[in-house]
């Protein structure tokens, strides 16, 4: 346990260290280069991974399992392994918000930003604890079944149906677990209320997602398909005009009606049963030569979807005002390369713009 601690201070001061290199860095060099805004991303994609890896390692899983099982007998019949990660998460979650802390400063500089550092801070960390909710409730299943020394193949069904119900709550609800949404204004409301008769959207607005400070233009869907909802970023009404604001919303009808976020649910489950599946009653080689096959297939299902998404919207406002509302996108070619945009579930919006002008 102390070899944990010792390594999960030091990655506290390398990680603000390192935040604040980074942000010295990107001022320095001037400008407003997306892939610079990226560069945070992964920075602090590393740092979680490797607090993750490290305090694996150094032996806080099995130290807290141990704990557990001590505590009660009904956690050492198995309820205390998938339990012994939170300690895990919550070091993970801290480490990466000391090292944003010592980003943040610098692109607040550099952007001008007016947002607090304590206000982006809790938005970062309400998203990091919902995604490791969610991921703490797709490793509960796979850590029973590691568990189990002879798993019975009727099992099967049972992970996928699991795996199914827990992603498609994700799916629905995710806007509300990891942003933070504010009541819309009197304008905005009005704005996209307009907007939504002029392309027949019955959709409701549930609030928004103050984002001026991402300059990123966008309608989200939340919720089950019998109880939909719409949530916009601030930005969206000062960037887009009225033609635009109404083809963002005939965009989120052809989702709604194509039941896209459904679709990227079971897609997902697919993916992490099979995966998880052939993993516990093959091999980890037999799981992942299967992914590497079936992955591409079902990531091109979804990029077909959401194009068939595109043309319906743009057959009935117009290709030229979606093309346009896509535009006020910050990031155009999402910085991928051709192995990313073929393994993404969402195509680039570079890609997006090509197919709705050709």
């Amino acid at each position: 346990m102390s070899v944990a601690v010792a390594f999960w201070f030091g990655l506290l001061v390398v990680g603000h260290a390192a935040g604040r290199l980074y942000g010295s860095y990107t001022v320095r060099r001037g400008g407003d280069d997306d892939r610079r805004s990226r560069g945070t991303y992964r920075l602090l994609s590393l740092i979680g991974l490797t607090a993750v890896v490290g305090l694996t390692l150094s032996g806080l899983v099995d130290a807290t399992e141990t704990a557990l099982s001590s505590l009660h007998p009904a956690l050492a019949g198995g309820l205390a392994a998938p339990l012994a990660w939170v300690p895990t998460g919550i070091g993970a979650i801290i480490a990466v918000l000391v090292t944003y802390l010592g980003v943040f400063p610098y692109a607040r500089e550099r952007r001008g930003l007016e947002i607090s550092a304590a206000t982006a801070v809790g938005r970062l960390a309400k998203y990091l604890v919902a995604i490791a909710v969610l991921c703490l409730g797709l490793i509960a299943p796979v850590i029973v079944l590691v568990g189990l020394s002879d798993p019975s193949p009727v099992l099967i069904p049972l992970l996928f149906a699991v795996l199914l119900f827990w992603i498609a709550v994700w799916t629905q609800y995710s806007v509300q677990l990891s942003q933070e949404i504010v009541e819309p204004t009197v304008d905005q409301r009005r704005r996209l209320e307009a907007a939504a008769d002029r392309a027949d959207t019955t959709i409701p607005l549930a609030g928004v997602i103050p984002g001026e400070e991402t300059e990123t233009a966008g309608l989200y869907l939340g919720g089950s398909f019998r109880n939909r909802r719409v949530y916009a970023t601030d930005y969206t009404f000062d960037a887009l005009d009225n033609d635009e604001l109404t083809a963002l919303c005939a965009r989120v009808t052809a989702a709604d009606d194509l039941r896209l976020p459904e679709r990227r649910a079971l897609v997902v489950s697919l993916l992490l049963g099979l995966f998880l599946t052939l993993t516990i009653w093959r091999s980890m080689t037999v799981a992942l030569l299967a992914l590497a096959i079936v992955w591409p297939l079902l990531s091109w299902y979804l990029q077909r979807c959401a194009f068939a998404a595109d043309r319906r919207a743009a057959d009935e406002v117009g290709a030229d005002d979606l093309a346009s509302a896509y535009e006020a996108t910050e990031d155009l070619a999402d910085d991928r390369g051709r192995l990313h945009e073929r393994l993404a579930p969402r195509p680039s919006t570079a890609r997006r713009l090509e197919r709705l002008r050709h």
